[in-house]
């Protein structure tokens, strides 16, 4: 049967005001990693200067970007993995709300649950997943590609095309930004597939990293999207072949498709010549998880179950999961808003051609502004007067005016802050709200335990050997801390190279060497690398087996 172990690394956006007055996002970032360091029981991170390891056996840290970044511990189930993930969120929340009381009255810091930026400078930060398998490596791509981007009707965050200037509601805004199948880039140029497979434990265990996800609220979501994915790279590692079938002629046309379409009925073409919609593949992988339990985690069951009942609310349209998936719930609440406005939804695609018409226009007169504002566009001092003039041809054909344009603009910009004010961490959070109403349907009962999952690891695993050495050596002066070792105030290093470790094994480099012991000159490799370390480890694990068997001899 496949053991399954797994993680989540989620950054987050910041944004902190003092009245009206934005803080500096540098200053404000400094500003909370001082408070979490002070206010969280934690030891230093040996690969980042920002970086602390939680006494939950997770990380946090500073991204690139400037972002806030929380890693869970390793976990064995989907609904353990939810939990942390939502003890994280928590922890942020608390780190947050002292940031907040330290700034003054009129503070407010502001942390977000959210991939892309509106604002028209193309960035995007991820939510990334990481899987442990033992499957090889190159024939990962195959098996997966399908399922990643098909696995999107229950995995959108939902929101707004970030690469378009207008109103366009996708599934899944960051996958906009996917520009290739297969990448080891994960910065820039990224694929569907990421190539990246840095273990960050011992031999023969291989990290599968998946980039090509998103930030989400609900649980159901949440733990569907783990769960899914981790079914599928188990049948790939017991050579099910969960690809065969399934193939898509052209995945990134594919995931663009699938990405954008509300109704999740469009057809995919397949590498065989068929055509499959996106659940329909996903029903593939579904049956061939549930014909072969026998060898899968032991909570594949529980699994299948939810992912079969989701397909089947999915495919009865949006409004059946308008209260269970991120995608579906902000659709229902824009478009109540859009009801509301005044512009006839279906000039949407005419006001969006003219708001790219303008941009376009004003970029190629030197201004660069994707927040267009009409009034100066059409004073006196317009820089585009001639462009105006042709503009205000094509509304009035239409039956429309310039203030029709205008109150798209400010239906536009509401909704861009609507979806960031959405997966707010905290109570303002629009999901938070909503949930806290109880008009949401999202909630899975086995993720619970969260203010425990704050303060204490998982219980298998070395995350637990970690955490539990955390809460001991917290405030020691010179411990430390990364994923595969913990370095003891005394010198003596925790081995944790095993993923599944079970007990605590301590070694003292320094100690003097005896006949089986290692070379003096072999050193500890303190960047997380197993390398060197690793030979060490196996090397006193050698002679400890070999004094075991001599001590057990009854000769």
């Amino acid at each position: 049967m496949a053991t399954s172990l797994f993680g989540v690394e989620t950054e987050y956006a910041i944004a902190g005001m003092s009245g009206r007055k934005p803080l500096p996002r540098e200053e404000l970032v400094s500003h909370f990693v001082r408070v979490a360091r002070k206010q969280v029981a934690h030891l230093p991170d040996t690969c980042s200067s920002s970086g602390i390891f939680l006494a939950n056996g997770g990380r946090f840290y500073v991204d690139c970007g400037l972002h806030p970044e929380m890693a869970t511990p390793e976990c064995t189930t989907p609904f353990e993995l939810a939990r942390y993930i939502k003890a994280g969120e928590r922890i942020l929340e608390g780190v947050a709300q002292a940031v907040e009381t330290e700034a003054g009255e009129d503070a407010e810091i502001m942390c977000f649950r959210c991939n892309v930026d509106y604002s028209g400078s193309g960035s995007t930060w991820g939510c990334h997943e990481s899987y442990l398998h033992h499957a090889n490596p190159s024939r990962l791509p195959d098996e997966l590609i399908s399922h990643l981007v098909t696995r999107v009707v229950y995995t959108g965050a939902g929101g707004f095309n970030p690469l378009s200037s207008g109103i366009e509601f996708c599934v899944a805004p960051r996958l906009m930004h996917i520009r290739q199948e297969i990448s080891g880039d994960s910065t820039g140029n990224r694929g569907i597939f990421h190539t990246k497979n840095e273990p960050l434990a011992g031999d023969g265990n291989s990290r599968l990293h998946i980039l090509c996800g998103e930030s989400l609220c609900s649980e159901t979501a949440i733990v569907l999207k783990i769960g899914a994915t981790a079914l599928v790279t188990a049948m790939a590692e017991e050579g099910l072949r969960p690809g065969v079938g399934i193939r898509l002629a052209a995945p990134l046309d594919a995931l663009r498709t699938v990405a954008s379409d509300v109704t999740c009925a469009r057809k995919l073409r397949l590498a065989a010549g068929c055509e499959l919609n996106a659940i329909e593949i996903q029903r593939r992988l579904l049956q061939l998880a549930e014909r072969n339990v026998a060898v899968l985690p032991p909570w594949a069951p529980e699994i299948c179950a939810l992912w079969r009942v989701t397909l089947d609310q999915i495919e009865a349209g949006p409004d059946s999961v308008a209260t269970i998936l991120d995608w579906a719930i902000k659709q229902r609440i824009y478009e109540g808003r859009i009801a509301r406005c005044g512009v006839a939804r279906e000039r949407f695609a005419f006001l969006n051609s003219i708001v790219e018409q303008l941009n376009a226009t004003l970029a190629g007169a030197g201004v660069d502004d994707r927040r267009i504002r009409l009034a100066p566009l059409l004073g006196p001092k317009s820089p585009i007067p001639k462009e105006i003039e042709v503009i205000g041809g094509l509304l009035e054909r239409q039956g429309l005016a310039f203030d029709d344009l205008k109150r798209f603009l400010s239906l536009r910009d509401e909704l861009w802050q609507i979806d960031t004010r959405f997966g707010q961490i905290g109570p303002r959070g629009i999901f938070t709200e909503l949930d806290r109403r109880g008009v949401l349907d999202h909630k899975v009962a086995a993720v619970d335990d969260v203010d425990m999952a704050m303060r204490r690891p998982p219980a298998v695993g070395r995350a637990r050997l970690r955490g539990e050495a955390i809460q001991r050596l917290s405030g020691l002066k010179g411990a430390k801390c990364n994923w595969s070792a913990v370095y003891g105030a005394d010198g003596r290093v925790l081995d944790l190279s095993d993923p599944f470790a079970a007990s605590e094994v301590w070694i003292d480099p320094n100690a003097p060497p005896d006949a089986d012991q290692l070379p003096l000159e072999m050193q500890l490799d303190e960047t997380g690398d197993p390398g060197r370390f690793r030979q060490m480890i196996e090397a006193i694990r050698g002679r400890r087996a070999r004094t075991q068997a001599r001590d057990q001899s009854p000769f």
